[in-house]
């Protein structure tokens, strides 16, 4: 949906500038600029960090869940802030991806 409406403003930028001033270069750096900040912003989710509370809310569980698979080894923080483990939001959903899929098999 927000390609689409991407889309649509790219192609009014586009016809309201004339010819002469070279609309198809302005519209591949458009789009290339567009690509990178997609690529930008996967690559920022991608390291996104979540305390254990998110963690609580993501996987609809208790923090002494939590604890239990920190100890198991199944889930494993990356830091600390103050006494909150902090956990990579990859890894947790991963870990949710993962656990959900060896429960249907």
């Amino acid at each position: 949906m927000q390609e689409q409406k991407l889309l649509e403003i790219i192609t009014q930028l586009a016809s309201a500038f004339p010819l002469e001033n070279k609309t198809d270069e302005k519209l591949d750096l458009l789009l290339s600029k567009l690509e990178s900040k997609d690529k930008d912003s996967a690559e920022s989710e991608k390291y996104e960090h979540l305390l254990i509370s998110e963690v609580c809310e993501l996987t609809k569980k208790k923090r002494t869940t939590i604890w239990l698979w920190n100890k198991k080894g199944l889930l494993t923080p990356v830091g600390k802030s103050g006494k909150s483990p902090i956990y990579r939001k990859s890894d947790v959903l991963n870990y949710i991806y993962n656990s959900e899929k060896e429960s249907t098999e």
